[in-house]
């Protein structure tokens, strides 16, 4: 799940001190730790949740005339908020399918993963190329393009609106889509085949493929929507941009807090950068809804190959146990408990507004930082 987010680094200073690194868990001491079955998928269950998601669309589908009907344009703003919540949970489902976690089989991952993804717009193959970095590299200062991390100088070299775009809060419902999959913002267009993204012939074939995959579908709900853009925008887009909205907001929440720490190559291994991700609990049955994938991230994190959404809450309190010695510190399980996620993200995109060095090659939010200072 990828987002820009507005932080900067301060310069190098050889005279930081260099932090004290306790003794972290290895992969292999964590995957010990989780009972097996929990590594186990299931295709049948993996199909399931995705005929499941697409039949709860389809009846807020059929409950739209209904609910425009006796509340207005209260209800459709209640109904966007609701495609966009479901959207995500139908990502969820083809973000299995991304990192292999939906089924054993390459070729049923790479259909199911187009048919969740195409009809929400978001290509499948340049998506699975670009996530996949941000699992690999995760809180890496210049490597994690999911979180691309701006250093200070560049910070200071934007303009007023780049660097406070993210504050403005409707920038939420276009950072998905147009910002970060059209226009390519960080690591390229995930809809044009000669993008910065894509370096081979067949990386462009399946660029192509993805995005006439997700041509193909805007087309059917143009023809639904009765060749009519503004039905078409009204009813299909808008809820794809509170789909994006929510999409955002848990991928931004999922690895941002006042004390996250981030690496630069020197300091960056797979753990310690894992160990910087949060469990949030959104409640009223919305974790659920979209498949635990906010309050079963860290486990996500960790085996975002191995372990299919459906068995991420299994998997938790293992991984909380096998961090236990770490708690106390930086590397401690971090989860919290979020019924306000709306009104969170919002606080952080004013209140995280730039990383610092804390320690040699380990930055943090610039409020961490000053507050470590005032204790």
């Amino acid at each position: 799940m990828t987002i820009p987010t507005k932080v900067t680094a301060a310069k190098k200073d050889q005279n930081l001190p260099k932090i004290e690194v306790p003794k972290l868990p290895s992969v292999t001491d964590v995957k010990n730790a989780i009972p097996e079955h929990c590594f186990e998928k299931n295709a049948l269950t993996s199909i399931r949740y995705l005929i499941q998601d697409y039949l709860i669309l389809a009846g807020l589908y059929l409950a739209l005339p209904t609910i425009e009907a006796h509340l207005g344009l209260l209800g459709l703003i209640a109904w966007y908020w609701a495609m966009g919540i479901v959207g995500s949970a139908l990502f969820v489902v083809g973000h299995d399918a991304g990192h292999g976690s939906f089924s054993d089989h390459e070729w049923l991952n790479d259909l199911c993963g187009h048919l969740a993804h195409a009809p929400i717009l978001a290509p499948f193959w340049p998506w699975q190329k670009s996530h996949r970095q941000h699992h690999q590299y995760t809180s890496h200062l210049t490597k994690d393009k999911g979180h691309p991390w701006v250093t200070e100088d560049d910070f200071n070299n934007r303009t007023v609106v780049e660097k406070y775009f993210s504050m403005i809060p409707l920038s939420g419902w276009l950072r998905w889509n147009p910002i970060y999959t059209v226009v390519g913002l960080p690591d390229g267009s995930h809809f044009w085949p000669w993008s910065k993204l894509f370096e081979t012939t067949e990386d462009r074939v399946k660029c192509v493929v993805s995005g006439l995959a997700c041509a193909f579908c805007a087309y059917v709900a143009f023809v639904i929507s009765g060749y009519s853009v503004w039905n078409w925008v009204k009813y299909y887009y808008v809820p794809l941009l509170f789909q994006g909205l929510i999409l955002v907001i848990i991928t931004y929440l999922q690895h941002q807090n006042e004390e996250i720490e981030v690496y630069e190559q020197d300091e960056w291994n797979f753990v310690r950068g894992q160990t910087q991700t949060i469990d949030r609990k959104w409640g009223f049955g919305l974790d659920t809804i979209m498949h635990n994938i906010t309050d079963g991230h860290v486990a996500h994190h960790f085996f975002f190959t191995r372990i299919p959404h459906y068995h991420l809450l299994e998997a938790t309190p293992a991984i909380k146990k096998a961090l236990e010695p770490l708690k106390g510190t930086q590397y401690r399980y971090k989860n919290e408990t979020n019924y306000d996620w709306f009104f969170k993200y919002l606080n952080y995109n004013l209140k995280l507004d730039y990383l610092t060095h804390k320690a040699k090659g380990v930055l943090q939010y610039r409020v961490g930082v000053e507050a470590n200072k005032s204790k």
